[in-house]
């Protein structure tokens, strides 16, 4: 009994260790992958050289025409597949000004064409020249009062809601789209510039696009694959993967440190036992190994309880369907099946090194000393 209660304790703390890292795993795997949903193969984002986001690009006009001249650019019949687009901070909710921060977007009609995964839920986009607003279906979801048909004060005029839309459940549904010109009005833009330049190339010509672009004596861009540049805006969620590590780490060390001690009080009970092995015949490596194996298996079922445990905090938490935000960007927690194997060897990493040194232990004591204790 001494001995099985012990496993158990060792087991359920390697358990709250896997719960921990496998529920923080499951919101950085949601967080990055609402950010990388925005990108689309064969999309690329030309800003202005040296910026790295979109609020803080400029683009003129001249410099898009110049873009959207490329040859390397997907044409839909006269339309080449260039959406220019001007981004300014937004607070959806003016007064909770902590809450609900997020991009309000301007666009033309080709941006629906660019952005392939973009649908309509409830309403219609916006009208050329309107003053209408449509909403991502999180922020919708976030703050019912932006559904079609609302008021929205912003700049020098008042907006009307028309619509919402989906995005493959990507961070655009984290924003507010309108018209691009209307937009530029009162954001006060010069010269009819703009912030970015989303277009959609030929397959095989990434590499003259951006040569091209690099080589214009007229262009101060820089261009980049939409997953190169959502990848970089995903980066703090790495930051917070590793400050997660590093906690788990923490806790991983004392779920180490109870292993051992379960292990050695393990090796104290049992010299008898590993004698009567000895002698007949195992040796100090069989010895060893088996301990290890053991402690191992310990750590193992923690971390499947630590699994179901997880499983069973999110649910009960509502995890699964809550809505959280970091920024700008609304996402949900998503349990991945890496998640569920980082934290299955986790947990026996934990179990084989709380089990390496009472093993070592109880390979090194002698036949004899083993047969004499009891």
């Amino acid at each position: 009994m001494v001995r099985r209660a012990t496993s158990l304790m060792t087991a359920m703390g390697v358990a709250l260790v896997v719960m921990i890292l496998v529920i923080l795993s499951g919101l950085i795997a949601g967080l990055r992958g609402t950010v990388m949903g925005a990108a689309e193969r064969g999309n690329w984002i030309v800003l202005s050289r040296g910026i790295t986001s979109e609020p803080g690009s400029y683009i003129s006009y001249e410099q898009y025409e110049l873009v959207r001249s490329r040859p390397e650019i997907v044409t839909e019949g006269s339309i080449a597949l260039a959406s220019p687009e001007a981004v300014t901070g937004f607070f959806a909710t003016p007064d909770r000004r902590n809450l609900n921060f997020t991009f309000l977007r301007g666009v033309y009609p080709e941006a629906y064409r660019v952005h392939r995964n973009m649908r309509i839920v409830s309403g219609r986009w916006p009208n050329r020249g309107a003053s209408e607003m449509v909403v991502g279906r999180k922020l919708l979801a976030r703050v019912p009062e932006l559904g079609p048909g609302g008021q929205v004060r912003f700049g020098r005029r008042t907006w009307t809601v028309v619509g919402a839309f989906s995005d493959h459940d990507s961070a655009r549904e984290s924003e507010i789209w309108t018209d691009l010109d209307v937009l530029r009005q009162d954001m006060g833009y010069p010269n009819g510039g703009f912030a970015s330049i989303h277009v959609v190339l030929k397959p095989g010509m990434e590499d003259a696009f951006k040569h091209a672009l690099d080589n214009d004596a007229r262009l101060r861009v820089d261009a980049e694959t939409e997953t190169e540049f959502y990848s970089q805006a995903s980066e703090f969620a790495d930051q917070l993967r590793g400050l997660g590590l590093i906690i788990a780490i923490m806790l991983g060390v004392g779920a180490a440190f109870g292993g051992m001690n379960t292990m050695y009080a393990a090796v104290a009970r049992r010299g008898k036992e590993v004698g009567v092995l000895r002698a007949l015949g195992f040796t100090r490596r069989n010895v060893l190994l088996s301990f290890v194996i053991e402690s191992i298996a310990i750590g193992t079922l923690g971390g499947l309880i630590g699994e179901v445990l997880a499983v069973v905090v999110a649910t009960a938490l509502g995890l699964n369907s809550r809505l959280m935000n970091v920024g700008e960007f609304i996402f949900s927690f998503r349990l991945t099946m890496g998640a569920l194997v980082s934290g299955l060897i986790a947990a026996a990493m934990i179990g084989a090194i709380g089990g390496l040194l009472p093993a070592a232990q109880a390979a090194r004591i002698g036949v004899l000393d083993s047969l004499r204790s009891g």
